[in-house]
Formats: structure tokens, sequence, C-alpha cells
């Protein structure tokens, strides 16, 4: 089904609740006009780092028959380099430049691939200030469905007017530094559409001043920091619906929604109002919403999804889901922005484990607990880093299963290390750390705040789920002894395949020691390939638990109880087989002193491995096995006669003896 009909679909359900939940649409809607953008090659990131951006005004006209859009961008910008005579804005070509004024005098300019170079008359210095301003028109690119779309509501195909900038579409519809990495100081946004037409964008609405044309000019001012992708259009003939987030006893903020008319009912509204609650969750959990000055609000528009835009999130239906991860956004994403595109876990991955919060708020820990299976089903399917290292490749940045789920489940990870109380005051402190608020962030500012906060060296943490692939895959051998006293001795072997990087990982692990009647909750650190952990208890053991409360992203393949400790070996040997020579078997015995991964293989004269016999995890103990050279383990050929090793790996453990078969 090709997506047109799937928008249509979506809308006629009077957007109720949607089959994927809110990451998924978010991931989808933004995949679907990235794509086509990257297939233009459109991409000049970062942009111009010679400068850095203090504000932006747009003072734009749209012609809906016509196509077109028309006016001026004003940048306002300080010199962060030396000697600079020339700086450049992102743009893409379809738009024509008619002029560039630079601190109130007209000034030359050029074109490039998607850029926009301007001359700045003399060489600028650090710290010296100039503005532009941009005159321009023409029809704007449309990114495959659009960064920037002129379309029509879905059911009754009323005019309507959308934007969509996130990661590199802000270009195709206004000249910027095209770059999350340099956040304006604050912004105006001027709107002048027809009468027909109603203009939501972000910030607060100063005015809406009626022309002569039939036209009037809607003014947005924002007041807060903002990047560029954040600034958006939403225009039609909408329905406005407003409640209000009461965040102290006497004061409110609005939370306006605009919403298509055909699409106003029972379901829409019921989803509406729950957004004040959910500001209330958030605010307790992460610190209070960060755009209290002006407002919050949703405006509907084109795609099956959704987008943050800042303090007017663009949404496409209308489910717990979606809004909740959407309005997430405004703490991480908005108010604390990803630097660039391969940290979008700091955007992506917080939102995402924020519909968690939002879960166990209405659900409990149950819910929570569900909720954060289900994510942890979807990281495992990940592949690579989370840190995107290709930003080129649409499914690179918005990967569902890398930079949503596992980025969401790596927060789940580090609650369950730090404990509930501090990871909330980690994400508060976060919330409003003085070098990152209102501005960017790296996943090093986070791993900061959280080490400052805990207390904790957390770099093997992050450097493991951030940087490092895939996740552990662990293998238990669990033995009890009694002990003089009546004490009991549980030892607990933990085996960890060898992954790529890194190698194993590093992670506290909690145990649950099951009694007959009762359990006691232990924890360990794991941060060896192969260990073996020793607790004195008070009790016989019955049985254990691994990971109880599941706050690992894992695989365990075996949780079983092993041999007596009184019975396990103190020493490793590896005997000589016997009968030596031999034809065609032979007896093969060796002992360890710990679980361990354990390989046994033969080789002959050469080298070269021709037999398997053992390669798997096991316990501590004694072991023998017949070897029959006449019929291998694999299935191939007998062995002809000649002198071979076998050589046998246990752990840290290696040994080797001759053996000769003569037939």
């Amino acid at each position: 089904m090709n997506f047109v009909k799937i928008c249509i679909i979506l809308s006629l359900v009077s957007f109720a609740i949607f089959a994927q939940d809110g990451a998924e649409e978010c991931r989808l809607s933004k995949i679907r006009q990235f794509s086509s953008l990257m297939k233009a090659n459109q991409i000049n990131y970062p942009g111009d780092a010679n400068y850095d951006v203090t504000y932006y005004k747009l003072d734009i006209a749209l012609d809906y028959n016509a196509k077109t859009i028309s006016g001026s961008v004003t940048c306002k910008a300080k010199m962060i380099q030396n000697g600079i005579s020339q700086i450049y804005y992102d743009l893409t070509n379809p738009l024509t430049v008619d002029s560039v004024i630079l601190n109130d005098t007209p000034t030359t300019f050029s074109r490039g691939t998607s850029t926009l170079f301007v001359n700045l008359n003399s060489k600028l210095n650090i710290g010296d200030n100039f503005t532009t301003r941009v005159y321009y028109h023409g029809t704007p690119g449309s990114s495959g469905f659009g960064s920037f779309t002129f379309g029509t509501t879905p059911v009754n195909n009323n005019p309507t007017i959308y934007t969509l900038s996130e990661p590199y579409g802000a270009k195709d519809w206004w000249p910027c530094k095209d770059t999350p990495a340099d956040k304006a100081d604050s912004a105006d946004i001027w709107i002048t559409v027809s009468k027909d037409f109603f203009a939501g964008s972000e910030g607060t609405l100063e005015s809406i001043t009626d022309n002569a044309n039939n036209t009037h000019t809607f003014k947005w001012k924002v007041r807060y920091p903002i990047a560029q992708y954040l600034l958006s259009l939403a225009i039609a003939d909408y329905y406005e619906y407003t409640n209000y987030y009461n965040y102290t006893h006497t004061d409110s903020m609005p939370i306006t929604n605009y919403v298509y008319p055909e699409s106003w009912n029972s379901t829409t509204q019921y989803y509406l109002d729950l957004v004040p609650q959910m500001i209330k969750v958030f605010a307790d959990h992460f610190g209070e919403y960060p755009f209290i000055k002006e407002k919050y609000g949703h405006a509907q528009f084109g795609w099956g999804g959704g987008m943050e835009h800042q303090t007017l999130t663009s949404l496409g239906g209308y489910s717990a889901s979606l809004i909740s991860h959407e309005l997430a956004h405004m703490w991480y994403g908005d108010a604390i922005t990803c630097k660039d595109w391969q940290n979008i876990w700091l955007n992506e991955g917080f939102a995402t484990y924020a519909q968690g919060v939002w879960i166990e708020s209405q659900q409990g820990k149950s819910g929570y607990d569900n909720f954060m299976i289900t994510e942890m089903n979807s990281a495992k399917l990940s592949a690579g880093s989370i840190w995107v290292q290709d930003i080129s490749s649409v499914n690179e940045i918005f990967n569902g299963n890398r930079s949503y789920a596992k980025g969401g489940v790596v927060l789940h990870m580090l609650r369950g290390i730090v404990g509930d109380s501090t990871f909330y005051n980690i994400m508060r402190a976060y919330t409003k750390d003085p070098s990152l608020a209102y501005n960017v962030a790296t996943t090093e500012d986070f791993q900061r705040v959280a080490q400052d906060v805990s207390g904790m060296d957390l770099n093997y943490f992050f450097q493991e789920w951030i940087y490092g692939e895939n996740y552990p895959k662990y293998s238990i051998v669990w033995n009890k002894n009694k002990l003089d006293g009546g004490s009991w001795n549980l030892s607990i072997s933990i085996n960890q395949q060898v992954n790529t990087n890194p190698a194993y990982f590093t992670m506290p692990i909690q145990i649950k020691a099951i009694y007959a009647s009762g359990d006691t909750l232990l924890t360990l650190f794991n941060d060896a390939q192969n260990q073996q952990f020793n607790f004195a208890l008070n009790k016989e053991p019955v049985a254990i638990s691994f990971d109880p409360g599941n706050l690992i992203l894992k695989d365990v393949s075996s949780v079983v109880m092993g041999v007596s400790i009184n019975s396990v070996p103190t020493i490793f040997s590896l005997d000589q087989n016997y009968p030596n020579p031999f034809n065609p078997t032979t007896k093969i015995s060796w002992q360890v002193p710990e679980s361990s991964w354990q390989t046994l293989k033969v080789y002959d004269v050469l080298g070269d491995e021709v037999a398997k016999l053992v390669d798997e995890f096991r316990p501590a103990g004694k072991y023998e096995l017949n070897f029959d050279a006449s019929s291998l383990p694999d299935g191939k050929a007998g062995l002809p006669s000649g002198v071979y090793m076998y050589t046998l790996k246990a752990g840290n453990y290696l040994n080797s003896k001759k053996m000769i078969l003569l037939k």
C-alpha cells in the first residue's frame, strides 16, 4: 500500500489510537520527508562555522494558488573567527534571491549548490556583529512529501500549508544556518496569508494585522533559544481548542490546539484533554515545562505522525503515545537539542523513554515494565552503535530500533544502576544545567551530569552502550554448599558470549536468591568475560533469578545448577589420552577449577584443525570423553595414521598434548 493511501486511511479513522506507538509515528514521518531530500543531495551540513546566529526574523508571504513564498529573512550574528570577508547561508536553488542587505546597505552575493554566499565588504573578526536581510521568492522545495507542502486536508480537501524541516529541510524554504549546533537566541515569525487561513507557529501570537489585499499577517514571537529545524508553519482553516496547564494555584499556561474541523470529535478532544496531566507528570520527573512563558499546543498537518516543533507540535493524528512522545521533546530535543545528528538519541531515545514515564503514571510499574519489554525487543534488532556513524542515511539517523528504542532502553538501564530517585535527579539536573539548558548537548554532556549527580564513574556504561554495539548474551551456572555453622555459600558463574565492541559488557547485575520461603536480592559487578562470585547466605537457596527486574538489555541462554562446590577441583589439568598410541578410539580427561567456556580441538602436524570435540560453557569440574578417530563429530571422514595434538582452552587456561593414531 502506498503512503498516500495510508495517510487517507489514518485520517478517516478520526485519529483514534494508532497501531504504531508514538516513537514509530514520529520516526516514520521524518523518514518519509528525509529520504527524498537525501536523494536530491541537498545537504551542506553543518553550516558555516565562522559565525554564531543570535536572532532570526522571517517575514514571509504565502500564495497558495501560485504555490509560492516571498519576503525576507533577517539574521543577526556574531563572528567567532578572525579575518572573515564572506559568509554563507543554506538555501536551495529553486528559490531566487532578489537582494541582500548588510547592516542596512545592499551588498553583493552569489549562489552555490544549496548555498547563498554573502560578501561582508570588509574583514570581520571575533566579536564583530553583523545583520543581513535576504529578500527572496519562489516555489519551495518539496523534499519528497515535503519539508514544505502546499497540501489539502484528508477528507474535505481544504487547502493547507505546513512544514517539517528536520534534519536538513529548513533550507528548502528559508535561508538559514542549517545545523542544530547553532541556536538563535530568539526569533520573530511573521506570516502573511489569505484571510481564509489561520497561521500557527512557535512562541506567542503578538498580533494579527489585516492588510488591504484580503490578506492578514500573523506575528509570532519566540523568546527562548530555538534551533533552525524547529521553526515551522502550520496553516489552514483550523478549529481552535484551548485548555490550560495550571503550574501554580494562580498561574496557568494555554495549551492551544489547531485541528482540521473535519477531524474534531470527542476522541480528538479526549486525547487533547490528557495534555495538562501529561505536562504535570513530565514536570514532576524532568523539571518544569521549559517554555512556560509562551505556550504549548498542537497543529494538525498532513503526515501520519508527529514533529516536535517548539511549543507547537505538528500532529498527523491523536493518540496518547504519540502526544506524550512529542511533548517530551519540549524538554529533550527542543529546550536541550542534540548538538549534531550523531547524537540524535539525546532527542529520540529520551522522548521514547518518556512514553514509559507517562504509562507508569497511569498504569503503574507493571505497565512501564511491559512497555520496556516491547522497547527491548526492538532494541535487540538494532545494528551498529547508538551514536550514528553515517548521518547521510535516513535509516541511520531515524533508526527506530536504535535511536529510539535502544536509546530509551539505555535510560532504563541507567535508572536501574543509579536507582529511581537518583535517576530523576539526573534528569532534572540535566534539564536545568547552566551550560545545557536552552542550548545543545552531546552524550558526554549528559554523562557528565549523570556522574556528577550520582557520584559514580559511568564511563564504562556510556562507552559500551552508546559507542559499542549489540548487547550481552549470558549463560549462568550456580552452585551451593553448606558451611560450618549452618550458613550456605552460593556460587554464581557468569559467562558472556564474545561480542565485537565491546568484547564483553560491564554491568552491575541483580541476582535473586530464592529460598523455600522468601528471597534475597544480591548485586554483583560483572566486569569480565567469565567470572565467578560467592555469597554467604543464612538460608539454603533452592533457585536463583538472574536480573529479576529486567534492568539489562540481554539474552540469557541458560541458568543451570552445576556440580557441588565440594567436588570442584582446585587445579587445571589436561591428562594424557589413553591408550596412546590408539586405534581408533582413545579417552581424553581433564579438569578445570572454575566455570568457563571450554574448547577442545584436535590438530594435525601442520597445525590445521581436524576436529572440534568441545565448544561450550561448562561449570568447574572433571570431564572425560571418548574420541573416535574413525567417525569425527562434524561428519568428516576419519583420520589417517599420524601424529596429532589435542588442545584444551578453558577461560584463561590452555594446555596441549600429543597423541598418535596407528592403523
